[in-house]
């Protein structure tokens, strides 16, 4: 049994070592070069200020007064912002999708390559290249894969910079969903692609991506535990004096295995946790609170055009994108400028602060009927709500812990009074066993850099050597079984 356990450690090594030190050497990558993504902060630096003087109309073909009301099919989303100069108001339900140009008030069923180019020249205005063009329209492509079903067909730019920056542009709601340069694509070629396995015709396929990932981490798992135990039993059986019963490259895999074994199996354990296999850190999500705390009755078409009538007789100047933020039944909108400040306004366009009465009457609902406690407002960051590097976790925010049992926390946002973040026990294992374990991100201290830098790139150093020794012994073994002479060290 210990001869049979050794040749599956050996040969599930060929198969998996090297897809391990791969792994590791991505993660690399990774620490520096981000999976490409467009913030909502740059998006709005780039959006020009929601011209007025041109709004705000809405035929009842494009919108009717009672449209919106109901649980049938209720508006879920709805963004009154520019389009290549002229007002628009996109607003999508769970069955459709709809943008009205608001200085004509009809429908527009598909926005045009001029007015997706209109969006994406905005990110070349320091660009000096005339060689900006439309490289194609497309379902999806690498840079596009998930979060975007909404916003399909997309319009593919190439803005001719220096940086051969592409801007895509959606064909439905004519925002920019995603920008990447040559840097980023090239890095994420080496990072984020493969330690993911996010090739594009695999990860298209979300339940056969799934599978292989899962697969191949359970068999990482399974490499490194049987790697333990052989490693262990061998330091047991040394001689007398050393401190392994190997030479060569044996010797250092074997100590590489008895250092970094462990972290081994905790970082591919902690990646196959990211894919919460067969639901074992699955949390409930927030979207039933969600609902609750827009409240009824739902935004109706007659309320969207009143409110556009207020906004149009206020004109604030400096605002580029408006966006429905329904509370407890009653119209409200989050207003940003570019600069990305926000604020309240009602559904008269008047400011609205969140009043302690608002701050209230969320704990309530959030208390599910239970004794409703006092949200605090936070301004740091806590152990579950916190920023990674470049993704951020905007602040200050309240936060509300359930005393029931559970210890269910949620974070409100303390603009509009949105539900941000829950964490209940299955979101909080999450944390704990895939982010905390995976990036080593237990605590503030140790997420600062440069502290973080050197204690990942140590780490990854030390398991990266231990696969690559054990991928490069199982291949030499293969090649001396075949009748290649052997001169790399003693077995």
């Amino acid at each position: 049994m210990i001869r049979a356990l050794f040749l599956l450690h050996r040969y599930l090594g060929i198969a998996v070592g090297a897809l391990m030190a791969m792994w590791c050497i991505s993660g690399v990558i990774m620490m520096y070069v981000a999976y490409p993504s467009l913030d909502e902060g740059t998006r709005l630096r780039h959006l020009e200020p929601i011209e007025w003087s041109t709004c705000c109309k809405i035929s009842n073909e494009a919108l009717g007064d009672a449209e919106g009301l109901g649980d049938s099919d209720p508006i879920s989303e709805l963004r009154i912002e520019s389009l290549a100069g002229r007002p628009v108001i996109y607003f999508r339900t769970r069955q459709q999708a709809r943008l009205i140009d608001l200085s004509s008030g009809s429908l527009i069923d598909r926005v045009s390559p001029e007015q997706a180019a209109a969006v994406a020249q905005a990110y070349a205005k320091d660009s000096r290249s005339s060689a900006f063009r439309l490289l194609e329209t497309i379902d999806y492509d690498q840079w596009t894969l998930s979060g975007f079903r909404a916003d399909r067909p997309l319009y593919r730019f190439s803005l001719g910079d220096e940086r051969k920056t592409e801007v895509y542009v959606s064909s439905v709601s004519g925002r920019a969903i995603q920008v990447t340069t040559a840097h980023e694509r090239l890095s994420n070629w080496i990072g984020a692609i493969p330690h993911w396995l996010y090739f594009a015709e695999l990860r298209h396929r979300t339940a056969l991506w799934s599978e292989v990932v899962i697969a191949t981490s359970l068999l990482g798992c399974f490499l490194a535990i049987t790697g333990l135990y052989i490693g262990v039993r061998q330091l047991l059986r040394r001689p007398e004096g050393r401190w392994s019963p190997y030479h060569g490259f044996n010797r250092w895999h074997h100590v590489a295995g008895l250092v970094f074994g462990v972290l081994a199996l905790t970082w591919v354990l902690s990646g196959l946790l990211s894919m919460n296999p067969w639901g074992l850190l699955e949390g409930a999500g927030g979207e039933q609170e969600r609902s609750l705390l827009r409240g009824e009755p739902g935004t109706s078409g007659a309320d969207i055009k009143a409110a556009l009538r207020a906004f149009a007789a206020a004109h604030p100047s400096d605002l580029v994108s408006i966006e429905a933020s329904p509370l407890n039944g009653q119209m409200f909108f989050v207003a940003s400028t570019a600069a990305g400040n926000r604020r309240r306004l009602n559904a008269v366009a008047l400011r609205a602060p969140l009043s302690p009465v608002d701050v209230a009457d969320v704990a309530r609902v959030l208390s599910g009927g239970g004794a409703p406690l006092a949200p605090w407002l936070m301004r740091q960051e806590d152990a579950y709500y916190f920023s990674h590097h470049k993704d951020r976790a905007p602040l200050p925010v309240y936060r509300m812990i359930l005393a029931d049992g559970s210890a269910t926390r949620y974070y409100i946002d303390a603009v509009s009074g949105a539900l941000v973040a829950k964490f209940d026990r299955g979101a909080r294992a999450y944390r704990w066993w895939h982010q905390g374990l995976h990036r080593m991100d237990f605590a503030a201290g140790l997420r600062g850099r440069p502290q973080w830098d050197v204690l990942m790139l140590l780490l990854l150093s030390g398991v990266t050597l231990l696969c690559v020794t054990g991928t490069y012994l199982g291949y030499r073994r293969l090649l001396r079984k075949d009748g290649a002479p052997n001169r790399a060290g003693n077995d």
